[in-house]
């Protein structure tokens, strides 16, 4: 395969660009982070430039780049080797936030088809839930790490509004129900773990998750 257009960094993407996309990180640094007998029931015999990877979001609400493959690149050609599974390897987001980054064409989808499958079944969640992490109006407010984690401001009478991070789960109506992650500097009367309903509004041309 030859390469084309432009090679950005994992941090200059946003979330929906790479989700459920099988992606090429190329580093030699993140190559050195692996043990490739870990991967191959035989190491490559040339010196990999990188990984084919398959982003997902893991059990902990991470976003995470699972490896398909191990990846040469050389004059804008790629050449793959493919795992053997023996384990499920994967980069967290702020492992390779600094590493190159390309969306691969849709039709690496059938070489990986049957591992993408495995990985879509072990990290499936309901439909609400898939389509909130597709919401564009949640994008400006997402944790870079942890997708389905978003900054919702706090407004109570006397108190000075405040940020906390909560959890989206579902969706009730146009708003959102999510759990409370962090302690707030001030009572608003929610503990962490609590359930908060939360909806985005344009504050100032720009979007805002506000509680309800």
């Amino acid at each position: 395969m030859i390469l084309g257009g432009y090679t950005l960094k994992v941090n200059e993407k946003i979330f929906r660009e790479i989700y459920k996309k099988i992606c090429l990180l190329t580093d030699e640094k993140i190559v050195e982070k692996i043990n490739l007998t870990d991967i191959f029931d035989y190491p490559p015999e040339e010196k990999l430039s990188g990984f084919v990877s398959y982003t997902c979001i893991n059990l902990n609400g991470e976003l995470i780049f699972e490896i398909l493959a191990g990846a040469k690149v050389s004059d804008e050609r790629i050449k793959i080797f493919p795992a053997s599974y023996k384990k499920n390897i994967s980069f967290k987001r702020h492992e390779v936030e600094d590493v190159k980054i390309k969306i691969l064409p849709q039709n690496y989808f059938n070489a990986f088809q049957d591992k993408i499958q495995v990985l879509e079944d072990f990290y499936k969640v309901d439909a609400i839930k898939e389509k909130i992490r597709m919401s564009e109006s949640l994008d400006e407010l997402r944790h870079p790490n942890f997708p389905d984690d978003v900054a919702v401001l706090f407004f109570r009478e006397n108190f000075r509004p405040e940020y906390a991070w909560v959890r989206c789960e579902t969706a009730e109506k146009k708003n959102i129900v999510g759990t409370l992650l962090n302690k707030t500097q001030q009572n608003f009367g929610y503990k962490v773990g609590d359930k908060i309903t939360f909806g985005v509004t344009d504050f100032e041309g720009e979007n805002i998750c506000v509680l309800f």
